[in-house]
């Protein structure tokens, strides 16, 4: 998984998911892509958070890179997911 934090979100709610689409539409690109969470953070709303899932740590550690290399002020973290626990439905 590749969690980051980046400023600058947008405060009009019209930009901002226009922001987060166009995140969305670049990192489901990437290899490996499982699924991928975007939104502002609730105590710092001008904050961004992301949560994005990927098939293996080879494939987090590509996408890390490539975001590093494209985006400025951003700070990223891979965590390497050891237990899955999901709700009841």
């Amino acid at each position: 998984m590749v969690i980051g934090e980046q400023g600058g979100t947008a405060a009009d709610p019209a930009a901002r998911a226009a922001q987060f689409a166009h995140m969305a539409e670049v990192t489901r690109q990437s290899p490996g892509f499982v699924r991928g969470w975007w939104g502002t953070d609730g105590d710092d709303p001008g904050l961004t958070h992301a949560l994005v899932v990927l098939d293996t740590l080879d494939d987090a550690r590509a996408l890390k890179r490539m975001i590093e290399q494209n985006v400025s002020g951003v700070r990223l973290r891979l965590m390497e997911i050891g237990v899955e626990a999901g709700g009841t439905a």
